[in-house]
């Protein structure tokens, strides 16, 4: 665990990664990046080394952040002033924005309409389907391609910012759901928590193990398996692990109904039928049968992991590897992201990519992680992650961050989460076949897209 006395800073610091909400629109082309955007970086960057800032026109671009806080707004300002010292003459101004989405959603709209869409902007993963179905984004291909340090990024936070295959944001920070267990009840049910489950198979033997019962009522459950998962965070792993594209996002077409997605279902239909859970909604951490010590085995975000250790300070906890549907193939976790992206409409492109590059630097990369404790996005830091504190599970961070994957960048990934979550409860209790259930999903969220 990351040292202890820093976890209760971690704790009280939101990420608000999954913020799972879609925006419908009609899809506007964005704006082209302009020609050579690398080049112009290095000349600029040049400039401001060199001393000849004061041939340079004075340049200001908005920069609109997530969250509102003392924290929040303490850590742009490290990031605006360390970046305003090396490039004096750009001057950057820092707006908060409302954590909630809807908040944010008006605000934006707002911005579009008046002509002041922030230079940059650091949005939810959300918003990359949202606001990208709108046009709101440049793309930044062109500029990822001059970047030096465009290798050390991780493959996750490229994939998770783009919208139709267009790089249109960058990954800055991760929220995987890393799957704990206790080690002291692996011990008690004969169980080697040094060998942990990496499979399905194998994860479902170690549940029927770990559970506890009187008569047929789960005391203590040895898997948490979700009675409501409204975001799906629980379920896409297994679907994606099984081969489901869940969604082609190229295309922006359901594609859920594949036998990958079947075999899914039908593995978490099968295992919650042996009743080895405490029935709970995967939204509502606090009651985790987990976090409540009533269960052997959970998917965690470092918050909760930070959490459980606050409250339970002896307990050892080990870490799954990302499950693998049967060992022939890597398995897929869930990892949300928060990103950061250039305005369309900017009018000071060089100026704003130049801020990006800075936000991810490893100083930058680093300083987040010190303040905040998120996993890091870079992988030349991975060897200072890891030590930084409980050598175990940072390993088991990176590796969830790595194989990551989040929610569809699609603008109506709402209206999939909520006939998705409804195929998912009706299998799971027994009332649809797994290919009956997402049939009528796919119906009923193609009336309604179309």
């Amino acid at each position: 665990m990351w040292k202890r006395n820093n976890v209760q800073k971690m704790i009280a610091i939101a990420l608000g990664v999954m913020m799972l909400t879609g925006c419908a629109g009609g899809e506007q082309p964005t704006q082209s990046v302009q020609t050579e955007p690398a080049a112009a970086s290095e000349n600029t960057e040049k400039a401001g080394s060199n001393g000849q800032d004061s041939e340079k026109e004075q340049v200001t671009i908005q920069y609109w952040h997530q969250g509102t806080s003392q924290a929040d707004t303490e850590f742009t300002q490290k990031c605006i002033d360390s970046f305003e010292e090396k490039y004096p003459y750009i001057k950057v101004e820092a707006t908060g924005m409302s954590s909630t989405i809807s908040d944010q959603e008006t605000k934006l709209n707002a911005a579009v309409l008046s002509d002041t869409y922030p230079d940059v902007i650091q949005l939810v993963l959300a918003e990359v389907g949202s606001r990208g179905a709108l046009g709101d984004f440049e793309k930044l291909d062109g500029y990822v391609e001059g970047w030096e340090e465009k290798e050390d990024l991780f493959d996750s936070a490229y994939e998770m910012g783009k919208y139709q295959g267009e790089q249109v944001a960058l990954g800055i920070f991760p929220n995987p759901q890393v799957y704990a267990f206790r080690k002291d009840k692996f011990v008690e049910a004969g169980l080697d928590p040094e060998n942990p489950p990496a499979t399905w198979e194998e994860l479902k033997n170690a549940a029927l193990a770990l559970t506890e019962r009187e008569g047929d009522k789960v005391v203590f459950a040895g898997l948490d398996i979700p009675s409501i998962d409204s975001s799906l965070v629980f379920t896409e792993p297994y679907m994606r692990s099984a081969g489901s594209a869940v969604i082609d996002e190229l295309n922006l077409k359901p594609a859920f109904t594949d036998q990958g997605a079947i075999d899914a279902f039908t593995f978490l239909g099968d295992l919650a039928q042996m009743n080895v859970s405490i029935p709970h909604d995967q939204q509502k951490g606090d009651e985790r049968p987990f976090m409540k010590g009533m269960s052997a085995i959970s998917n965690l975000s470092p918050q909760q992991l930070g959490q459980y250790m606050q409250d339970n300070p002896d307990a050892e906890l080990g870490y799954l590897p990302v499950l693998s549907k049967d060992g022939s193939e890597p398995g897929i976790s869930f990892c949300g992201y928060n990103l950061i992206a250039m305005g369309a409409t900017s009018k000071h492109k060089e100026e704003a990519w130049l801020f990006m590059e800075h936000m991810l630097s490893n100083e930058i990369v680093w300083m987040r992680t010190e303040d905040f404790k998120v996993p890091i996005v870079k992988k030349s830091l991975e060897e200072q992650f890891i030590q930084s504190g409980d050598e175990e599970l940072n390993k088991a961070v990176i590796s969830y961050v790595e194989s990551g994957k989040g929610k569809a960048t699609v603008p109506w990934i709402s209206v999939y989460n909520k006939y998705v979550s409804v195929a998912y409860e009706e299998v799971i209790n027994g009332k649809k076949t797994p290919e009956q259930a997402l049939k009528d999903a796919l119906a009923q969220l193609e009336k309604e897209i179309q």
